[in-house]
């Protein structure tokens, strides 16, 4: 397996967009022992426990989930979890106001979604949030068409979506000539509400997507009661024209390339004198709290499950700097991926307790690594 295809994608954002699947509430729940603050993780977990009819704790999840959203400055994200909790357990007033001071004062203002949100008064917030419908999508599925009509406005939550556009009025059937773009936070062109408009471009997505959307006859009807929402969609519109790049002749869809970061691991048994194993191979998701390793070599399924709970000694040094660290943990998570060259055995890391000096120089490598990518 090429190095390229090992550092591809994101161990955790394979398991977020179902890449990896986790069956195991107990594995979730070791995955966030190492990435305690990633809210993406406790989302995938509250949606695991409704799917096993555990409501409460889903419930309890999507709350912490919108919290660590909030904090994470992802408006949209933290809405739909809010939501989804609400599904669950009916909200009182109190805590619906609550949720709304608390979107309003840690909203970032950094993009024209996040803008669009800021501006709602709590009444006009509520009557947005319960009237949008939750869509998820597998890749490669059609959102809309040229020609469909143009019914809804969508917010992308999650996943990665084509808009693709034909460069002249008359639309052929020659799809070598498409213009490509990848839509962005919002899209669906139907502003002036008050009009029939018709979709010219092709959407359809790349990953696994979850959308969010509300239909236009919706929006004309919170209208009446609240005149502004509909001028705040037509701004919404606008500052995303004005961001979105213009859509480029076979533009290709953009991959993060990853610099390695090589490690060693050395895997003991019962004591931390004599290894039991010695494995190479790449740190991915690298966090405060432990990582992601991609080993070298072939897999071993029986040896996979062996592993969990075994204490483990990492030494890892990026190529462009001079330090090494040396890390000890223990193995929580393992399992066997399928990748575009092949299947690579994955270990979840979680670190023990270090010292500062240790722990500051592991933020400058997970800093590094994040800047890398």
């Amino acid at each position: 397996m090429t190095e390229s295809a090992k550092l591809q994608s994101s161990i955790v954002n394979q398991i977020i967009d179902g890449s990896i699947t986790i069956d195991s509430i107990g594995e979730f729940q070791s995955m966030l022992k190492i990435f305690p603050g990633n809210p993406h993780l406790h989302r995938a977990l509250a949606d695991l426990l409704v799917k096993r009819k555990s409501f409460a704790t889903a419930a309890e999840y999507y709350d912490k989930t919108a919290s660590s959203f909030i904090e994470s400055r992802f408006v949209l994200q933290a809405v739909v979890a809010k939501v989804l909790q609400w599904q669950i357990i009916k909200p009182s007033f109190k805590a619906i106001k609550q949720f709304y001071h608390s979107l309003l004062e840690n909203n970032p203002r950094s993009s024209p979604l996040n803008m669009f949100f800021a501006g709602l008064s709590f009444r006009e917030l509520i009557a947005l949030i319960t009237r949008l419908e939750r869509i998820v999508l597998p890749p490669g599925k059609m959102v809309k068409k040229f020609g469909d009509p143009e019914n809804s406005l969508y917010m992308v939550v999650s996943g990665q979506l084509r808009r693709r556009t034909y460069p002249s009025v008359r639309q052929s059937g020659n799809h070598d000539h498409l213009l490509e773009s990848v839509e962005a936070e919002v899209f669906g062109d139907i502003c002036p509400l008050e009009k029939e408009h018709f979709s010219q471009s092709y959407t359809q997505t790349v990953t696994r997507v979850e959308l969010v959307k509300i239909t236009r006859e919706n929006l004309i009807e919170i209208g009446k009661n609240f005149p502004s929402v509909g001028f705040a969609v037509t701004e919404l519109f606008e500052n995303h024209r004005k961001l979105n790049p213009k859509p480029h002749v076979d533009r290709k869809i953009r991959r993060h390339s990853v610099s390695s970061l090589r490690i060693a691991l050395e895997v003991f048994d019962f004591d931390e004198l004599t290894p039991l194993l010695k494995f190479s191979g790449f740190a991915r998701d690298l966090s405060i709290g432990g990582a992601c390793l991609v080993l070298d070599g072939d897999t071993d399924p029986a040896r996979s499950r062996q592993l969990i709970g075994k204490a483990v000694s990492i030494i890892m040094s990026p190529p462009s700097h001079a330090m090494v660290l040396n890390i000890k943990g223990s193995i929580v998570w393992s399992q066997i991926v399928s990748m575009e060259d092949g299947e690579s055995q994955v270990l979840g890391i979680r670190f023990n307790a270090m010292a500062p000096n240790l722990s500051g120089l592991l933020l400058i490598f997970a800093d590094n690594l994040s800047h890398e990518r």
